[in-house]
C-alpha cells in the first residue's frame, strides 16, 4: 500500500526519505531521519518503532544490516513489515516480510533503497531506482523524481492519498531534531505528489529566508540580499520572505526600494505595520540613523 525510498546523496552527505500511499497521514508514522545518522522508511503493517530504534543503533555505530536485523528479530509481527534504511556511510538495508501483499519488492543501489507493497503492478521499485540514479539536482529533487516514477508504473493499488519527504544534513548534531533541511508532508490530497513538490519548493524558499536572516545578524547585508532574492524567486510575494528582503535592502542602502516594499506589504495586510514597528523597536531590523518606519511608510515626494 506504500512506495518509498531512502537515500544518501554522495556529493553532500545529506540523507533523505520520501514516500506516497493511499493511507491517511503516512508522514506521521513512516519517514524517519536523523542528521549524520541515517534515514528509515517503515511501512506495510507499519510499526513506527522501527524508525527511532534503527536510528539509535546506527548512531551507536551498528552497521545498517545489523541494525535492521536486531530490530526485526525483536518484532513478533515482522512478517507483515517492510522496512528500508540507509546510514550516514551510505550503507543500505531492506526487508520485506513474507505476508506483505503483492505486488511487492525492494531494489537497492549505491546509497539508496526503494521498497513497495500492494502495488497495482510490477516494476515500481526498479522505476524508482532508475529515476533516482538518472535525475540531476538536489537530494529532495531526486527523491521526488523517484516517487513520480513509482506512480507512473501504477503506484498503490488503491490510489493516492498522502505523501511525505524529509532531508537532513550529513553532519551529526548534538540533538536529534537539529540539522533538518526539509520536512514536509501531505496528509490527505487528490494529488499528493503535486502538493508535495509545491511544499518542497516552499521549504527551500523558507530555508533561503533563514539564510538571509542569519546573514543579517552577522552584518552581511549583501549575503542577506542574495538569500532573500533567491527565496522570493521561488515564492514571490510571501510576506515573511519580504520582511527579510526589506531588512537586506535597508542594509545595502537601497532605501527607496525598501520603502516601496514596506508600503506594499502594509497595503496587503495593515497589521504588518504593527509587526514591523515592534521588530524595529527591538532592534531586529537594524535601521540607519535618522531612518524610521514612518519615513519608510511615507509616500515619496
Amino acid at each position: 500500500m506504500t512506495y518509498s525510498i531512502v537515500a544518501r546523496d554522495a556529493a553532500t552527505g545529506q540523507l533523505g526519505v520520501a514516500a506516497q500511499s493511499c493511507y491517511f497521514a503516512l508522514g506521521s508514522v513512516l519517514p524517519w531521519a536523523r542528521a549524520g545518522v541515517g534515514a528509515v522508511a517503515t511501512q506495510s503493517m507499519v510499526d513506527p518503532g522501527y524508525g527511532p530504534s534503527c536510528l539509535d543503533l546506527l548512531a551507536d555505530g551498528v552497521a545498517a544490516a545489523d541494525a535492521l536485523a536486531r530490530v526485526r528479530e525483536a518484532d513478533e509481527g515482522r512478517d507483515v513489515r517492510q522496512v528500508g534504511l540507509v546510514s550516514a556511510a551510505g550503507e543500505v538495508a531492506s526487508f520485506t516480510g513474507s505476508f506483505c501483499i503483492d505486488h511487492v519488492g525492494h531494489a537497492a543501489g549505491d546509497g539508496y533503497s526503494a521498497q513497495a507493497n500492494m502495488m497495482a503492478g510490477d516494476g515500481v521499485c526498479e522505476a524508482m531506482a532508475t529515476a533516482f540514479e538518472t535525475t540531476a539536482g538536489s537530494l529532495a529533487t531526486r527523491l521526488l523524481a523517484a516517487l513520480v516514477a513509482a506512480e507512473s508504473r501504477g503506484g498503490d493499488a488503491r490510489g493516492q492519498m498522502s505523501a511525505a519527504l524529509i532531508v537532513v544534513e550529513g553532519t551529526r548534531h548534538e540533538h536529534p531534531w537539529q540539522g533538518v533541511l526539509t520536512d514536509v508532508r501531505v496528509d490527505h490530497h487528490q494529488d499528493p505528489l503535486g502538493e508535495l513538490a509545491r511544499l518542497v519548493r516552499v521549504a527551500e524558499a523558507y530555508h533561503l529566508c533563514d539564510v538571509a536572516e542569519e546573514a543579517l545578524v552577522r552584518g552581511d547585508a549583501t549575503g542577506a540580499l542574495a538569500g532573500s532574492e533567491a527565496g522570493l524567486a521561488l515564492l514571490p510575494g510571501e510576506g515573511n520572505l519580504l520582511l527579510s528582503h526589506i531588512g537586506a535592502l535597508i542594509g545595502v542602502g537601497r532605501i527607496d526600494e525598501a520603502s516601496a516594499e514596506v508600503r506594499a506589504l502594509v497595503a496587503s495586510r495593515p497589521s504588518w505595520e504593527g509587526v514591523l514597528r515592534a521588530l524595529i523597536d527591538r532592534g531586529f531590523v537594524p535601521m540607519p540613523e535618522g531612518l524610521t518606519l514612518d519615513i519608510l511608510l511615507a509616500h515619496p515626494a
